[in-house]
């Protein structure tokens, strides 16, 4: 008997339907009404309007028909964990406390991840180099402030809400049935890397942003490929545990078969599998963590090539909570097989790197959308009352990857391949495929609503802010040749630095009492952030003859009352067309300001907001002519009845 007839007919049992009601509530709110929100990260309002002209998107155009098309306004920066975290709170970053993806300690100047962060374990025995923790490291969520959604769970509404961003882990779920997304780490507590192993000298990197290139040697057509996983906790210092993949090459055939130890697949050349299991083992097999990861086949001759995803947690036994309640995640996946649970599913890095071309990375692409419209289909298959969320990544990262193919004067416009040319539309017609399947759901009592947290523009030319900081006397370089040796800062006179960037938006000050070493003193921040953000959006590029910054924020100085210290001083808008370079996300130098951007990351959204509004689909007429992402919660709650309102407006009643 399948799981789902079981616990329909157990249902039936009163003991089991009184449980259902006290676990899923009975609303007091309008009773019947239902609400669907589709959140298609990244999807942009210019892109939809000409793709529903062309009648790539007649789904769009129907629900716009019955409702309203508007532009959607996102926050100060537009990143998504800034953005996705005021829809939750309907509150702006100065109270929910993200601000960019990276923050950074002002202690050290060390960056960490913004929306959640690693709780060292308690207690723990040694027996020699054993370590027997009798209490175990935990995930703790960042972000402040209470979600929208706490308003309908107090009234018993139901809340579904799947792929969640920026919830993870989801401590504040209150209630609501959760399947976690943007923010999720992998089975390391990382944002994921790729591993490819290979024994061709050509692609040897000691380059390791986004995953590792190992060099392999094969005996007989016989390769063991040492894969790194989790810290073991039970072992002094944490060690990184690893297990050996042992592949069998077959060169004749073009192919090879590939064993995990708990899993196995056979691929042929350009293939890639399924979902395989990786298990890394501690303390003899007397605890475990599960991951799941896909491989793709590259090569076998002349040279083998092997690329493993990263590891993502197995949702059916996840190390970590990535659903709430905990048996929800395993629940689907026994319904529709492993699936992944990565924030960040699409491999983006590895396609940057060239280890993934074009094609084989879109390959990966339609795989992983396909899971998420699988996901889709059974959260509303499962759903009869309340709110049901979705979140779609599909947009977002591949429009970041292949923006170049629109863009025509992209410095990387030429390197698209034949096979993967028209794939933004292709893109956003899948799209309106989805929401067309959700629309099926549409009747009287029902309030259906497609968002977005931003829209998109070319990214062609970086700008650093280290290097113009330092350019313009704001900073110092004590050793200019080391600084530019790629390592965080390196060079820096902290004693002469008075400012300084990190991650993709964020001005700092080196201030007195705050940073460790700091000088500007805290009288001084107010005029000296103004004579900064004079100075930025003065700078010209010297090729384009362009503003490459059209719009500041100021934070700092007092400008904002009791600012976390983690909160960056000043907010950088970079106009469209350029973004903050690569170096300045990691806090090094260039030789120049600004130059161009020569990677396949060629779209963007961290720029000036009223560059990269997002979008809303409604299926009811929005009353208010400047809907903004942090008013969905307030009218979600008031179209479902509840009896308090979070904050934000309602654009259904004006």
């Amino acid at each position: 008997m399948k799981r789902r007839e079981f616990l329909r007919i157990a249902s039936l049992a009163p003991a089991a339907a009184l449980a259902l009601a006290c676990a899923r509530g009975v609303g007091t709110g309008r009773r019947g009404r239902r609400v669907i929100l589709l959140a298609v990260d990244g999807m942009d309002p210019r892109l939809t309007r000409s793709f529903m002209d062309r009648g790539l998107m007649p789904n769009c155009s129907r629900l716009a028909r019955m409702g309203g098309f508007s532009r959607l306004g996102t926050e100060f920066p537009p990143q998504s964990p800034v953005a996705w975290s005021s829809f939750i709170t309907g509150t702006g970053p100065e109270e929910h406390g993200i601000f960019d993806f990276v923050h950074r300690d002002p202690a050290t100047i060390a960056p960490y991840l913004s929306t959640s962060a690693v709780e060292p374990g308690g207690a723990a025995a040694r027996i020699g180099k054993l370590v027997l923790p009798l209490e175990g490291s935990s995930m703790r969520l960042l972000r402040r402030g209470r979600p929208f959604w706490h308003c309908l769970t107090g009234d018993g509404i139901p809340v579904d809400l799947m792929k969640l961003p920026v919830d993870f882990p989801p401590a504040s779920a209150g209630g609501a049935r959760i399947l976690c997304g943007l923010g999720t780490p992998d089975v390391r507590g990382s944002q994921g890397s790729f591993t490819f192993f290979t024994d061709n000298p050509r692609m040897i990197s000691d380059d390791t942003s986004g995953g590792v290139v190992t060099a392999v040697r094969g005996e007989e057509g016989r390769f063991e490929c040492p894969l790194d996983g989790p810290a073991d906790p039970f072992r002094e210092g944490s060690p990184t545990s690893r297990i050996s993949l042992s592949i069998t090459v077959d060169r004749a055939s073009g192919g090879a078969l590939v064993e995990t130890g708990s899993g196995a697949a056979v691929l042929g050349t350009g293939e890639w599998s399924g979902w395989i299991p990786v298990r890394f083992e501690f303390l003899g097999g007397l605890s475990r963590v599960n991951a799941i990861a896909r491989f793709f086949l590259r090569s076998v001759d002349p040279y083998f090539e092997l690329y493993v995803s990263p590891l993502n947690m197995d949702p059916s036994r996840a190390s970590m909570p990535v659903s709430s309640p905990r048996d929800y995640a395993p629940d689907l996946a026994f319904e529709l097989g492993p699936f992944h649970t990565k924030g960040f599913p699409e491999d983006t890095k590895a396609l940057s790197r060239g280890v993934l071309d074009d094609l084989s990375y879109i390959d990966q692409a339609m795989f992983l959308y396909r899971e998420q419209l699988s996901l889709m289909r059974e959260g509303l298959r499962r759903f009869s009352d309340g709110l049901f969320f979705f979140y779609f990544s599909t947009l977002d990262l591949n429009l970041h990857m292949f923006y170049r193919d629109l863009d025509a004067t992209s410095p990387t416009h030429g390197t698209v391949a034949e096979g993967a040319r028209g794939i933004v539309p292709r893109l956003y017609a899948m799209m309106d495929e989805a929401i067309g399947e959700a629309m099926g759901m549409l009747d009287e009592d029902t309030y259906m609503a497609v968002i977005s947290d931003h829209g998109f523009s070319p990214f062609r030319r970086g700008f650093n802010l280290n290097t113009w900081l330092a350019a313009e006397g704001y900073s110092r370089l004590a050793d200019p040749v080391s600084a530019r040796s790629g390592d965080m800062f390196r060079g820096t006179d902290w004693g002469s630095t008075a400012a300084y960037g990190l991650g993709i938006n964020s001005l700092y000050l080196n201030l007195r009492g705050r940073e460790t070493g700091g000088v500007v003193d805290p009288s001084e921040a107010p005029g000296l952030l103004s004579e900064i953000a004079a100075g930025l959006l003065g700078a010209v590029d010297p090729v384009t003859g362009l503003h490459p910054v059209s719009n500041v924020r100021i934070l700092g100085g007092g400008a904002v009352p009791d600012l976390p210290p983690h909160a960056p001083d000043l907010i950088v808008g970079y106009a469209d067309g350029f973004r903050a370079s690569w170096e300045t996300t990691l806090g090094q130098y260039s030789e120049d300001v600004v130059s161009d951007n020569t990677d396949r990351w060629s779209g963007d959204h961290c720029m000036d907001p009223d560059a990269v509004p997002g979008v809303i689909i409604s299926s009811l007429r929005t009353k208010i002519p400047d809907p903004a992402l942090r008013d969905i919660g307030r009218t979600v709650c008031g179209f479902l009845g509840a009896s308090t309102e979070p904050p934000g407006r309602n654009i259904l009643d004006g």
